[in-house]
């Protein structure tokens, strides 16, 4: 049922590091549904922040360290969590 809502062009670069300490980018390009939304999330030393928008994307394997990419925009990400609908499951990540 999500799947009909995600219409907007997002793209996630995953930052890797490889031996030597040199930091690679893959970019994996899908379809989301990106919302600006301003509202307070807790990040991951548990502190209130500010979030300016959300996302929302099939689900796939993400970490804090990768960035959403939005009409020739980077975000980082601030929290993800997963949400269930009626027939699938999806990641609501959000965004600063």
């Amino acid at each position: 049922m999500m799947k009909v809502y995600f219409r907007d062009d997002v793209t996630v670069k995953s930052i890797t590091y490889d031996e030597w300490g040199s930091k690679t980018s893959t970019d994996t390009d899908c379809k989301g549904r990106f919302i600006f939304e301003t509202k307070m999330v807790r990040n991951l030393q548990g502190e209130q922040v500010v979030s300016s928008a959300y996302v929302m994307l099939p689900i796939m394997s993400i970490n804090h360290k990768d960035k959403i990419s939005f009409e020739g925009k980077d975000y980082s990400i601030l929290g993800i969590e997963k949400k269930k609908d009626f027939s699938d499951r999806y990641l609501l990540i959000n965004l600063v």
